[in-house]
């Protein structure tokens, strides 16, 4: 049987350059250079700094000399690692410019997953918000390399700089003379622009080398396919993590080609972002489904003028149809739209506008421009339309490769360049396209990626913990997956209920303290006799998901009688 595949209805970009991720934003030939150079790029949604187009582009031509001032050259790696904030937005742009791969982290890193990054990529120069100083010193003992004080730097104002942090200097203390920024013609836009960690079925976050033409390709079909924004109107909501693909690109950079600010936030803290979008008057916002439910049965949003906000794109995890039609009865002037996209994608392979979305709940969109993509059924076979299918996507968008990890690479490509998503799709007669299930083995917190087999090594080092198997199970009220752990205990006497929820607070309570937030065991651990597994020894995730169904169900039927 031929191969099936799908292309977008879209327009194509006239030209895809081969250039720096830097020269497509701010080169003297770029198409961007008609946005006069005094208009806000970003804006910080606490205190209302703003940092304009002109003051982004010296502020990173300095940093330039000032990394060559630090030893720091072409294709070496940063680490950066911080809350959003303008320096964080500084930061970024100045390393590019000085031709560095930079490499993001999750704000929440406990000490052992820092580390890994940091090994992992090769960093050897790390930026950091200065509440974090404290994980990055105990990450020390676990490092491949040493950081001299010089190669610590702080994403904080002067002014803000602790006084008992002296030895280090802050981002503003690193610039040196406006320097020259590195070009990456041609093939050599096929280097490494950015690391970002992605966590796979099985071990620990796995490096995503994301390169300046992955960056500028996917950039131009956004605004190909994703025409919505508009310079001099629009203001953009910066609540999304700029450390993670989806808020990197899609709120951090796709604005700025467009000539829209973006409105800066560290968090997403409810009061902090209903103020921003009164004060600032944002008009377009890029959210995680649990986002929704907080504002959904929110009692402060009466208090706070939205009348500014037009529409507010979701991703990074599913968001089912009852939800977005309990939202849009609350907000019927908001235009509730879905995404859908990888990291390994740079990130989004699929988009639906406002003007679009009537009708469609539950639906992700079309097919961006540049992308094609095929539905592969599990014996092999592509599937026709309204059938399930595995997404295979292609495109100069999709990554280089994993980095140090040549045998993932060749597990998730298939031949003819194509990236098996793991995630199970329909498309219908007009080229929708829709999440049905997933191959994955991923657990999905609220948007960020918990690997089970990365939860199941680390509580195996439990000495109470014989065996473990972790799953996510669906939270309604959340609307997303909370991870469990069963776990088979070893060295107790398990005797009354009252030994076994003991061994699970215990347990939880342990991990809480090695892992990140969004890897914590929200969905509980449960004591069982054993461990479902194949005879090859894969735990059989399926059987622990039937029996979190059945759990599920009992309490259901017991509150029932109640």
């Amino acid at each position: 049987m031929p191969e099936i595949i799908y292309e977008s209805d879209h327009r194509k970009p006239d030209v895809l350059p081969e250039c720096s991720l830097w020269d497509y934003l701010f080169g003297n030939e770029s198409p961007l250079q008609k946005f006069d150079k005094s208009l806000p790029a970003y804006i910080d949604g606490l205190d209302g700094r703003t940092l304009t187009r002109g003051q982004l582009e010296e502020s990173s031509l300095r940093l330039v000399s000032g990394l060559r001032a630090l030893g720091v050259k072409r294709n070496d790696v940063a680490c950066l690692w911080g809350l959003n904030s303008l320096e964080w937005v500084r930061t970024a742009y100045g390393c590019m410019a000085a031709g560095v791969t930079v490499s993001p982290a999750n704000y929440a890193y406990a000490a052992h997953e820092i580390a890994h990054q940091v090994n992992d990529s090769g960093a050897s120069v790390i930026f950091i918000d200065p509440s974090l100083l404290p994980v990055f010193d105990a990450a020390r003992k676990e490092l491949k390399r040493d950081f001299p004080n010089e190669r610590v730097i702080l994403l904080c104002p002067p002014e803000k700089k602790p006084k008992e942090l002296a030895q280090y200097k802050v981002f503003d203390e690193v610039l040196g003379a406006r320097g020259q920024p590195e070009h990456f013609p041609g093939q050599q836009s096929r280097d490494t622009a950015w690391l970002c960690y992605s966590s796979g079925t099985t071990g620990l976050p796995k490096g995503v080398m994301t390169t300046h033409n992955n960056m500028t390709s996917q950039l131009q079909a956004l605004n190909i396919g994703y025409q919505q924004l508009v310079s001099g109107r629009d203001k953009v909501l910066g609540i999304l993590p700029f450390s993670h693909i989806y808020g990197l690109t899609i709120v951090h950079f796709q604005p700025f080609t467009v000539g829209v600010p973006v409105v800066v936030l560290p968090r997403f803290e409810e009061i902090s972002v209903l103020s921003a979008i009164q004060k600032y008057k944002i008009t377009h916002g890029l959210i995680v489904p649990p986002i929704l439910i907080i504002l959904l049965n929110s009692t402060n949003v009466d208090k706070y003028d939205l009348s500014s906000l037009r529409t507010l794109m979701a991703g990074a995890a599913p968001c089912s149809p009852e939800l977005t039609e309990s939202f849009n009865k609350r907000f019927p002037h908001i235009a509730l739209t879905q995404g859908y996209g990888m990291t390994e994608c740079s990130p989004t392979t699929h988009v639906c506008t406002g003007e679009e979305v009537e009708g469609r709940a539950g639906w992700i969109g079309r097919l961006l421009p540049t992308f094609q993509a095929r539905l592969v059924t599990e014996d092999g076979e592509d599937a026709k339309r309204g059938e399930r299918g595995e997404l295979w996507l292609r495109g100069p968008s999709v990554m280089k490769g994993y980095h140090n990890n040549p045998d993932a690479t060749e597990k998730t490509m298939a031949p003819g360049g194509w990236y098996k998503t793991g995630d199970v799709l329909i498309i219908d007669d007009k080229g929708w396209y829709k999440v049905v299930d997933r191959v994955k083995e991923l657990i999905k917190y609220k948007g960020f990626q918990v690997p089970p087999a990365e939860l199941e090594g680390i509580l195996l080092q439990h000495e109470k913990v014989a065996d473990v198997g972790v799953i996510g199970v669906w939270d309604e009220a959340q609307a997303t997956e909370l991870p469990r752990a069963y776990i088979v205990a070893k060295n107790v006497n398990i005797k009354t209920g009252a030994d076994r929820d003991a061994l699970s607070a215990e347990v939880a309570a342990w991990l809480a303290e090695r892992v990140a937030q969004h890897k914590r065991l929200r969905g509980g651990v449960v004591v069982v006799e054993m461990i479902p597994k194949s005879p090859s020894g894969k735990i059989l995730r399926k059987d622990l998901r039937v029996r979190a169904q059945a759990e599920r169900d009992a309490e259901v039927q017991l509150r029932a009688k109640m």
